[in-house]
């Protein structure tokens, strides 16, 4: 039996290893955090110190990971921010766990993010870039939402594992810019930082 993708994706921070490592654990499946796998078979073209990451050669992943997946038996869960580049007819699940940029915020810091990186994070997950990555490249039947925030680990697997046996409805909706709060107070954050990178030397 070919291998099926389970995709825990979502912005940096909010809690996709801790995730995809219990629902590797509960389904019998092999984990895989994609980032990991790219440098460790040298699947990308340079380093970014800008952005503090490294560049992946899509075309050279897609192959590698794909041709994995494939040959895999049973699930194979897949811990990623852009999980969407596997291919579709590999695709069983992708959810994306979707955190209050506000506390995004304050976990990242805590994490020693900075700068670039930190601000480029925050806006991504206000304006759901990782939803929308992966519905662009898979049907939407197949694409989820999590919201994380206040919960515990053991929650989020439940719901997870519920969207992944068809006991939940799989559907995206989660939307940080109808709230006018958390638009607020990440737009301060933002312009904030992009105010005190403007004057850096």
């Amino acid at each position: 039996m070919g291998g099926k993708a389970v995709v825990i994706s979502g912005t940096p921070g909010v809690g996709k290893t801790s995730v995809a490592l219990r629902i590797s654990e509960v389904l019998g499946g092999k984990y895989l955090n994609l980032s990991d796998f790219v440098l460790s078979n040298n699947l990308y073209t340079q380093y970014d110190s800008e952005t503090g990451s490294f560049v992946i050669d899509e075309g050279r992943l897609k192959k590698v990971l794909n041709d994995l997946i494939r040959t895999s038996e049973g699930y194979v869960v897949i811990d990623s921010h852009y999980g969407e580049i596997v291919d579709d007819e590999l695709i069983f699940k992708i959810v994306v766990l979707r955190l209050d940029p506000r506390v995004l915020y304050k976990r990242l810091v805590s994490k020693g993010w900075s700068g670039r990186k930190l601000l480029d994070n925050l806006e991504s997950e206000l304006v759901g870039v990782c939803t929308y990555n992966a519905l662009r490249e898979h049907s939407r039947s197949k694409v989820c939402e999590v919201d994380v925030t206040g919960k515990e680990l053991s929650e989020v697997v439940d719901e997870v594992l519920k969207l992944i046996n068809g006991t939940a409805k799989c559907e995206v909706g989660i939307d940080w810019l109808g709230n006018e709060e958390v638009i607020k107070e990440v737009l301060n954050i933002l312009d904030l930082g992009n105010s005190n990178s403007s004057h850096m030397p």
